[in-house]
């Protein structure tokens, strides 16, 4: 296996709608290169992995010398990754491709290890978050580039599928040129999804709900929550409730919580599906602009004296012991309620 590492002196910072919620954790942008795409029988030959340093940004790239190789490549990844504090992955096409086969292909190496940690798929979420597929159509990376006008920027002229080919036979001559052009298409495709991110990203007109839908972070990236409200029942006695529903990525645990005289709050964890829910209801009130309220003192978060390092006493949609719930103030309350939730049931 073979190491290379090249250093970009760049700058620019992710709109800060999206980067408060990502404020304190360092990421990883990750594109793989395979032999083909069933990863029942192919196999991982190549792995480039972009971090940020003090002077810009760093790629970092795994390549197998030969088709036995795979299993030092996603060695060094997991190594990788640990060593450099990644607390989550940035991908294109990632949640369905990437993690998947890389997850695939370690347990076909017997490694025991697997890679969980939250991904943000930007693929996924700008065909969920925005209307940029109408407008273009094909979301495929290459045609999203040429649509910010950066694909004409690319120093590669391969396509993955070529990829496939050059590796087989440079597992074969160690030929010094196919090795630059399989490396220089991976280290393209990470490059130019790290620019994407700038800007895809301040396109997107409601960034509170768009990562709300796709899922949110929490707690260092370990738990991931996706907060919504929603009708309860039908006619008359129809309500309203915020349900968060969500992902264990690490340190799974099984629980659950039922409303009482306490507290309204429903919640559901399972360790084996690495999911949860959490439900608790809401009000509306006339004197609140029709717009949904919580009430936060069953709930134990109407006080400066939470574990919380910040009063929602504060906040600007506060009143009297409520909270006004809108796009933002749903996210907030849905992470401090998870976050609560969770510390209890660690103590």
């Amino acid at each position: 296996m073979k190491v290379f590492t090249r250093d970009y002196r760049t700058t620019g910072d992710f709109p800060a709608a999206y980067s408060k919620y990502f404020d304190g954790m360092r990421y990883c942008v990750l594109d793989i290169e395979t032999t083909g795409l069933h990863r029942e029988n192919s196999k991982v030959i190549l792995v480039g992995l972009l971090m940020e340093t003090d002077s810009g940004i760093r790629i970092t790239q795994f390549l197998a010398e030969n088709h036995y190789e795979e299993y030092k490549v996603l060695d060094a990844v997991l190594e990788y990754l640990e060593e450099e504090h990644a607390d989550y992955l940035i991908t294109y096409y990632g949640a369905a491709f990437d993690l998947p086969f890389l997850n695939a292909r370690l347990d076909a190496n017997f490694s025991g290890c697997s890679i969980s940690m939250y991904d943000f798929d930007l693929y996924r979420f700008i065909r969920t978050g925005t209307d940029l597929k109408s407008r273009i159509g094909s979301l495929n990376q290459k045609s999203v580039e040429n649509y910010y006008g950066i694909l004409e920027d690319r120093g590669d002229t391969i396509s993955g599928r070529e990829s496939v080919t050059m590796f087989d036979e440079y597992s074969l001559t160690g030929n010094s040129t196919l090795e630059k052009i399989i490396l220089t298409h991976n280290r393209e495709d990470v490059l130019h999804l790290h620019r994407l991110m700038h800007l895809a990203l301040v396109d997107v007109e409601d960034m509170e709900s768009a990562l709300a839908s796709y899922g949110i972070p929490i707690m260092g990236g370990d738990y991931s929550i996706r907060p919504e409200i929603k009708k309860a029942g039908r006619g008359a006695s129809a309500g309203w409730k915020l349900r968060i529903c969500g992902d264990q990525l690490a340190k799974p645990f099984s629980s659950a919580f039922f409303p009482d005289q306490d507290s309204p709050v429903y919640a559901s964890f399972n360790a084996s599906t690495r999911m949860f829910e959490i439900e608790v209801p809401v009000s509306n009130a006339a004197g609140f602009d029709g717009m949904p309220y919580l009430d936060l003192k069953p709930l134990g978060l109407d006080s400066g004296q939470s574990q919380f390092p910040f009063d929602l006493r504060n906040d600007p949609d506060y009143v009297n012991g409520f909270l006004i719930l809108n796009p933002r103030t749903i996210n907030l309350i849905g992470r401090l309620l998870t976050e609560s939730i969770i510390l209890k049931n660690s103590k």
